[in-house]
């Protein structure tokens, strides 16, 4: 049997592992369940990953500050920042509809803080803060980014714009998972995009050099 190089055997662990979030919730989300999901053996998992807490932070990193790096790239590039807006808006909502249950594992890991002891809760507050950051970072310098090629002004408010994006995001998918309507889905995230373009603030004295 060839071996797995230890890279796409770690990924392969993660994967599996939001996959289990996603279906048996955190709780049951033991590493000899993940294993037995990855369909590999159980001291293959611990040969890649110290504690299952560190899988946990891996699964936390693909599902926000890896996210992006997955997504299919922007066609519109150069076509302006709203423009880019509208195109991440749907690419995003395409992986949702295509992988509901990295979804489903996000709110689960998100929720973990109120699971867990009071000794336990800053950390997973600190897990929390690190996936928001993870979405907040990409989406900050991928809409920095769609402004600067087009030769725009970045907003001064891209941050908050970002936060919305993202806070739309979620609550159309937890909509959309609660009472799956793909029609209505796809219209709302087409409207969020449209809200988030018209919210970008611009400096007073912008174009006045």
């Amino acid at each position: 049997m060839a071996r797995v190089p230890t890279a796409e055997r770690r990924l392969q662990f993660v994967r599996s592992a939001a996959r289990v979030i996603a279906h048996d919730g955190l709780a049951a989300a033991t590493t000899r369940r993940i294993a037995a999901e990855a369909e590999a053996p159980l001291a293959s998992l611990h040969y890649c990953f110290r504690s299952k807490d560190e899988l946990l932070q891996e699964v936390y990193y693909y599902l926000s500050r890896d996210y992006a790096q997955a997504l299919p790239p922007v066609t519109v590039a150069g076509a302006g920042l709203k423009a880019v807006v509208r195109a991440h808006a749907r690419r995003v909502w395409e992986r949702m509809l295509a992988e509901p249950h990295e979804q489903v594992t996000t709110f689960e890991l998100l929720l973990r803080r109120f699971r867990v002891d009071a000794e336990e809760e800053p950390r997973a507050l600190a897990m929390n803060r690190s996936m928001y950051e993870g979405w907040i970072k990409s989406t900050c310098e991928l809409f920095e980014n769609a402004a600067v090629d087009a030769n725009e002004e970045v907003p001064a408010n891209l941050e908050l714009s970002a936060r919305l994006f993202i806070s739309g995001i979620d609550g159309i998918s937890m909509q959309h998972l609660a009472d799956p309507d793909t029609e209505r889905s796809t219209a709302l995230v087409d409207m969020l995009a449209e809200s988030v373009a018209g919210s970008f603030a611009y400096s007073p004295d912008a174009g006045s050099e």
